[in-house]
């Protein structure tokens, strides 16, 4: 068997162990059903849909499929419903992605510093777990901001001013008096304040809260429930380790079924998305691990509509990424739609208290980028096959203008609109090339890029002389 063969046959056994939840060899119709209804089996279905794809891949008709009928509905395109878009991008995975069970972070009080005493006996003891993606475990990402800046202890470089601070309350503080901050972020003015309490522990109380509450509402059991938390999940002691996990951060959120965002507030405002969220919305580390999530979320399937099947307005329930804000008392706001308004609400454009990280997150943020844009844009141009494809703000690039074109034409697209990406001179220049040639689109709206006159020139020339052609610049 070749090399090519061999890695083919890997990932097929692997593909199939995703749906083999105890390992027998077979894929049965409840573990198909568990699969395909967590949140990053796809855009939900229904238990019909789900059935009827069964049937279709049982092919002697026994009640399980085994790993033949799997490639066989594989290879046919019947069970494309199961091939993840994410999956098989080949993001840095430098590190394994440790988790803590749920009921052994309930048990342990706290969220511990992985340091090598603690993380030696929470691996030897079963309490921090190297992921394995054929578990059938739920893992949950817990994306958080420090809420103790100035903490040290003795396990802290003090030769390096930014090996300091700890994500929960490291002791009981003093009562804080803060602004009252609108819906946007911003104080509402006239010295209005409101009290926050800082006890201890706050914060791995909030997200024992958050959890249970999700288990609740999911229909989830606890004791398949693993926890991904920044501090205990990622090496402190050891900066190389350290690095290989922040570069495998796409990797681990990707991973992940669920995001939840700890916060401090009693009401979270939903509206305006996580970027509003005090204190961890203006962080560039907190905005690269939501950013990373909803695009994955996106590029599964799990758009986030309306009651009328757009993308803007009041979301239909069990639509949308699975990334939800934890209120202080434990009840959860989802967060099913996550929108860059413009390049100020990049995560490489958020706060960071050490600056030599800007350029990790733009590496990062880049990277999720790149890979995010081919697979949405074939994805709503095959979905408005012949009809109008929304593009709007998807961090279209000029790079990307080449697989862009190629899906207008594939699916002979009418009405396309790009306003709000990135496109310079570069991109417009090949979509005017485009224009030459293709006869379906009837509309384009390029609205707020980057065009400058080298190419709103070159688009103006290509439109020239198309009859009943509508450019928008």
């Amino acid at each position: 068997m070749s090399t090519a063969s061999k890695e083919a046959e890997r990932e097929l056994r692997t593909a199939f162990a995703k749906f083999d939840l105890n390992g027998d060899g077979f894929m049965t119709l409840p573990e198909l059903r568990t699969v395909l209804k967590r949140p990053g089996g796809g855009q939900p279905m229904t238990d019909e849909q789900i059935e009827k794809l069964f049937k279709q891949m049982d092919v002697d008709g026994d009640g399980k499929v085994d790993l033949d009928e799997f490639s066989k509905a594989l290879a046919s395109g019947v069970a494309k419903v199961l091939v993840d878009p994410v999956a098989a991008l080949p993001f840095e995975y430098s590190t394994p992605l440790l988790a803590m069970p749920f009921l052994r972070f309930k048990e342990q009080g706290r969220i511990y510093k992985s340091t090598k005493t603690w993380r030696d006996k929470a691996l030897s003891q079963g309490w921090l777990v190297e992921y394995d993606e054929a578990s059938g475990k739920i893992v949950i990402f817990v994306s958080h901001t420090w809420w103790d800046r100035a903490f040290t202890d003795e396990t802290n470089d003090e030769t390096d001013q930014y090996d300091r601070g700890a994500p929960d309350l490291q002791a009981d503080y003093p009562d804080e008096e803060r602004d009252v901050l609108k819906p946007n972020g911003k104080p509402v003015g006239k010295g209005q304040k409101k009290t926050y309490q800082k006890p201890k522990d706050l914060k791995w109380r909030v997200i024992c809260a958050g959890v249970e509450k999700l288990i609740e509402e999911q229909g989830l059991k606890a004791e398949d429930v693993m926890l991904w938390v920044d501090w205990q999940s990622i090496y402190q002691d050891d900066k190389e380790e350290k690095m290989k996990g922040v570069r495998s951060l796409i990797k681990y959120a990707t991973l992940c079924d669920y995001m939840l965002v700890p916060t401090e507030e009693e009401e979270l405002f939903v509206r305006v998305g996580p970027a509003a969220i005090p204190g961890y919305g203006s962080r560039g580390w907190c905005r690269v691990e939501y950013f990373i999530f909803s695009l994955a979320a996106e590029m599964r399937g799990r758009q986030a509509l309306s009651a009328n099947g757009k993308t803007y307005g009041a979301v239909v329930p069990g639509t949308g990424a699975p990334l939800y804000g934890i209120q202080r008392d434990g009840s959860l706001r989802h967060y099913p739609r996550v929108k860059m308004s413009g390049d100020g609400d990049m995560p490489s454009q958020g706060a960071l208290s050490n600056p030599n990280d800007r350029a990790l997150v733009q590496d990062l943020e880049d990277k999720m980028i790149e890979a995010y844009v081919p697979v949405v844009v074939e994805t709503m141009c095959k979905a408005g096959a012949g009809g109008t494809v929304d593009l709007e703000r998807k961090m279209i690039r000029d790079c990307h203008v080449e697989a862009l074109c190629e899906a207008v034409n594939k699916y002979e697209v009418k009405v396309l609109h790009l306003q709000g990406n990135q496109l310079g001179d570069a991109g417009a220049e090949a979509i005017a090339a485009m224009l030459r040639t293709n006869r379906s689109l009837t509309t384009l709206y390029l609205s707020f890029n980057k065009i400058g006159d080298a190419g709103e020139k070159a688009l103006r020339k290509a439109d020239y002389g198309r009859r009943g052609f509508k450019l928008s610049l």
